[in-house]
Parts: C-alpha cells; structure tokens; sequence
C-alpha cells in the first residue's frame, strides 16, 4: 500500500514538473500576443508596440473594456507609440519621442491618450503625466474584428490614420508630419509701468490640450514653476510692492502653491535659469493671490497685468481659474 502511495505521489510530482517545463510551456498558446506596426512616411518611421487580446466568447466594449475608464488599449504591458518625427496627432502638436498610448472609451466616443511615461505595464497609469487628450472619430462595423487590431496606413507622402479595431469598434486618429510645433510651450513676457517703475514678467506657456490641468498636471499643495520648462522671472527696476510684499529693484524666480481652494505665489531671490529648482531658503515673500473666475476658458496659460489707475493687477490664468495680486509703488 505505501509502495502505491509513493508511486502515486511521484507520478504526482513528475506530472506538475512536466506541466510547468520550459518545453511545456513554450507549447502553450499565448493569449496576448505581443505585435508591432509600422509605417515610414517619406523618410520617417512611425511605429505602434501592443498587446494583442482576442475575444473568446467575450464582450468587449462596456464589458471587458468598460465604459468610461481609462484602458491600456491592448494587453499586458502598456502600448507604446513611437515617431521619429514632429507632426500633428489627431490635432495636437506631438514632438518626436516615444509615448504610451491609451484611450477612453464611452457609449458617448472615444478619448486617445497620449502619456509621457513608457516602460509599465499596463495597469500603470499616471494622468499628471499626460501629453494631450483628444476626441478620435469612432464608427462601427457589420464584420466582427475577433482580435484586437492597430494598423497605420498612409493617406499621403507625410500624413496617415491609426485605426484601433475590435469588436465592431473602429477609432481613427489621423497624423501629419508638422516641422513647426516646437516649442510646445513658448515663451512669453507681460510688462508694466507703475509709479514710473518697470516690471517685467518671462515665462513659457503651455497649452491644455485637452488635460485635466488643476490637481492633476499642475498637483495642488506642491511648487509649480508657474509656466513650462526654465524658471519664471520677474524683473522690478525699481522698489515695488506686489500683494502687500516689499519687492526691492532685482531679478527674481517667481513660483507658485496652487491649491484646492487658493494660490500663494512665491516671489524668490534665485535668479532665473533653464532649471527651475526651488530653494525655499530663498524666498523672498509669498503672497496669497486673490481668485477670480475668467468670463472664458485661458488657454494657454497666461500672465499679464492689468493697470487700475496709479497701481495694476498682476494676473495668472490657466483653463477656468485666475488669479490677482495687486502691484503698487
């Protein structure tokens, strides 16, 4: 009897080591098959990495792929889109590099998500790091796509549609090759005279792009640069008084707390350079702006100064919120 036994165990035990055996399992079909397209518009290469799921019996769209969540649009690992070149991506400006590539599906329509973080999986998603949203014209089709599909197909010498098929779903996201994008966010100045004392203001501006912009691409409760890429400046050629603080003649960093409910703009002694690092050891005054409500969404991000008689406001605007402080001699 315990010779049966042994026996059975052994048998047992040889059975799960041969199930899980790398020959075993190289014999197994993978589900998600990984897939790559490609397409080179005239000298340049555009390409799609993704993980191909099929249905199997399953619903897909506002089932396995549920409405109105943010979906990996494939399987596995996160999809990857890669251009070597500048172009226009179902409207918005998109600068060559690699991105991953997600989509928001709704009974409604469809989001494309362009993100700038690569290398996760799949289930890996941070919205603050979004390049651009953008609605993709959807249609459905009679034939049944059984396993999910992205193809890229010319319509010129620089220009093309991405489809994204499944189900009887199809999106379409077309691109063109566009020399002229950068600088996605490009600098600006707003300037003013107060009791015969200039101030200047340099700063880059981004556009929204269809991002959610307050708590998300800007966090609440953290230092923002107040604009994109180097550090903001504020220039006084004369003592001022900006929100109450004494601002002496000089060349400042200007940053910022946005919050939930506020904005404390942070007037600091750095001096502007392409690094906008923050030294709260060097803070020269933080001033609680005043929140105003714009009459129309601020796109892109705006500064400018309004004078009011011997004094100005001193604004800052982005989609549905603004804020002032006051400047005075």
């Amino acid at each position: 009897m315990r010779s049966m036994q042994r026996f059975l165990l052994c048998a047992a035990l040889c059975a799960a080591f041969l199930a899980d055996c790398p020959a075993t399992r190289a014999q197994r079909p993978i589900l998600s098959p990984r897939d790559s397209v490609f397409l080179t518009l005239d000298t340049n290469t555009i390409s799609v990495n993704y993980g191909r799921p099929s249905m199997r019996g399953r619903k897909i769209m506002g089932g396995l792929v549920p409405w109105n969540q943010v979906w990996r649009t494939g399987a596995n690992q996160a999809t990857h889109l890669r251009t070597s070149f500048d172009m226009t991506f179902g409207g918005v400006p998109v600068t060559r590099g690699t991105y991953t590539l997600w989509t928001l599906p709704s009974p409604a329509g469809w989001k494309v998500i362009l993100n700038k973080q690569t290398g996760q999986w799949g289930t890996v998603y941070q919205p603050a790091l979004d390049l651009a949203r953008f609605d993709a014209a959807v249609e459905q089709t009679p034939a049944v796509v059984d396993t999910f599909t992205i193809t890229l197909q010319a319509t010129g010498r620089t220009s093309g549609v991405m489809k994204l098929a499944w189900e009887h779903t199809v999106v379409t996201v077309p691109f063109q090759k566009n020399d002229h994008v950068r600088p996605l966010s490009a600098g600006d100045s707003a300037e003013v005279t107060v009791a015969g004392k200039q101030i200047t203001v340099r700063y880059s501006r981004p556009w929204q792009r269809g991002r959610a912009i307050w708590g998300v691409v800007v966090p609440f409760d953290s230092v923002w640069r107040t604009g994109a890429n180097a550090a903001t400046a504020l220039m006084v050629d004369g003592d001022v008084t900006i929100g109450g603080a004494k601002v002496p003649r000089g060349t400042y960093s200007l940053y910022s707390i946005p919050a939930s409910a506020g904005f404390t703009l942070i007037i600091s002694r750095k001096a502007p350079g392409r690094e906008p690092d923050y030294d709260a050891k060097a803070d020269l005054a933080r001033i609680a702006m005043k929140p105003e409500r714009p009459a129309s969404a601020i796109d892109p991000f705006r500064i400018w100064f309004s004078p009011d008689g011997a004094s100005s406001l001193l604004n800052i605007g982005w989609g549905d919120r603004a804020y002032t402080a006051r400047v005075t001699r």
